[in-house]
C-alpha cells in the first residue's frame, strides 16, 4: 500500500506514506492510519482557527481603504469646488488630501495599474527564496502574530514528530519528514541541522536548545525528560496538546486584542481626514 501511495505525491504527503509504511512493517497498519487521520484533522483545525483569527482585521482594514478611496473620489471634489469659489487659504494637510483626490480622479487607470503591479510584484517576490524568507522573518517578529505563528509551528512539529515516532518511524526519518511538513524555512533549518546532529550522536533536546527564539524553553526541557525516561512520543504529544490549546485560546482572544489597535488606526485616519476638511470650513465660518 505504501508503495502505491508513494506514486501519487501530489495527493499523499511524505508523512502519510511514511506512517503507512511503518504500520505495514510493524503489523499495526490500522493504528498508523488512525494516528495519521487524527494528525491531519488536528492540523486542519489549527490552520482554520489561525486563518479565522486573521480574517477579522484583514476585512476591517480592507473596508477602511475602500471607503477612503470612495470619499476621495466622490466627497472631496465637492468640498474642493467650494474652497476654490471662496478662495480659501488651505493648510498643508488639506492640500495633500485634495491633491490625492485629484490624482485619483485624473489617473484612475494608472492607480489601478500601479496597485495591480504591486500585487503581482509581491506575489512574485514571495515565490523567490529570499523574498519568502524575508516575509517569514517579518511574520515571526510581528507583535501578537509572531507569538501565534511560533506556537502554531511548535504544536504542528510536536504532533507530527510524535505521530511518526509512535508509528515506528526511525528518528532521522522522522526529523526529515517533520521538516517537510513545516512551511516556515526557519523551522525547516532546525530539522535539517537536527538530522546531521542526531547521526553524530547528539541528543535531540540539545538541538532544540540552540533555537530558543523559535521554540519556547519548555519544548527543550520536556524533550530532555522524554529522552531520559524513554517516553519521547508521549512528551511530544503533551507539548502538542498544550500549544494547541494555547493557540485555540489566543485565536478566541485575537479580536479582543487586535480591536484596540484597529480602533487607533481607524481613528487616526478619520481624524486626519476630518481635520483636513473641517479646518478650511472653520476659517470660512470665522470670516463670515
Amino acid at each position: 500500500l505504501s508503495d502505491g501511495l508513494a506514486k501519487h505525491p501530489n495527493t499523499f504527503s511524505a508523512l502519510f506514506v511514511s506512517m503507512v509504511r511503518a504500520g505495514e512493517e510493524s503489523g499495526k497498519l490500522g493504528e498508523s492510519l488512525r494516528i495519521v487521520a487524527d494528525q491531519m484533522d488536528r492540523t486542519y483545525t489549527l490552520e482554520r482557527k489561525v486563518r479565522g483569527a486573521m480574517m477579522y482585521p484583514a476585512i476591517i482594514l480592507s473596508v477602511m481603504v475602500i471607503i477612503g478611496i470612495l470619499m476621495l473620489i466622490f466627497v472631496v471634489p465637492t468640498l474642493t469646488a467650494t474652497f476654490t469659489e471662496l478662495n480659501v487659504k488651505l493648510p498643508v494637510t488639506t492640500r495633500f488630501v485634495i491633491g490625492t483626490s485629484e490624482f485619483l480622479k485624473q489617473h484612475p487607470i494608472a492607480v489601478l495599474g500601479g496597485l495591480a503591479c504591486l500585487v503581482v510584484l509581491a506575489v512574485l517576490l514571495a515565490r523567490t527564496k529570499r523574498g519568502k524568507r524575508g516575509f517569514e522573518w517579518l511574520v515571526l517578529h510581528m507583535p501578537i502574530v509572531g507569538g501565534l505563528v511560533k506556537q502554531t509551528n511548535t504544536a504542528r512539529m510536536a504532533r507530527t514528530f510524535s505521530s511518526l515516532l509512535s508509528s515506528g518511524v526511525e528518528v532521522v526519518s522522522s526529523l526529515a519528514i517533520t521538516g517537510d511538513v513545516l512551511q516556515n524555512s526557519y523551522y525547516k533549518e532546525v530539522f535539517v541541522a537536527g538530522e546531521q546532529d542526531i547521526q553524530t550522536g547528539a541528543q535531540l533536546s540539545t538541538i532544540f536548545a540552540r533555537y530558543e527564539k523559535l521554540f519556547p524553553p519548555m519544548v527543550e526541557e520536556m524533550i530532555a525528560v522524554g529522552e531520559e525516561t524513554g517516553k519521547l512520543p508521549g512528551m511530544l504529544m503533551q507539548i502538542a496538546q498544550f500549544f494547541e490549546s494555547e493557540v485555540e485560546q489566543k485565536t478566541k482572544d485575537m479580536s479582543t486584542i487586535i480591536e484596540p489597535f484597529l480602533m487607533v488606526i481607524i481613528g487616526a485616519a478619520v481624524g486626519f481626514f476630518a481635520v483636513s476638511m473641517i479646518t478650511p470650513i472653520y476659517s470660512i465660518s470665522s470670516g463670515i
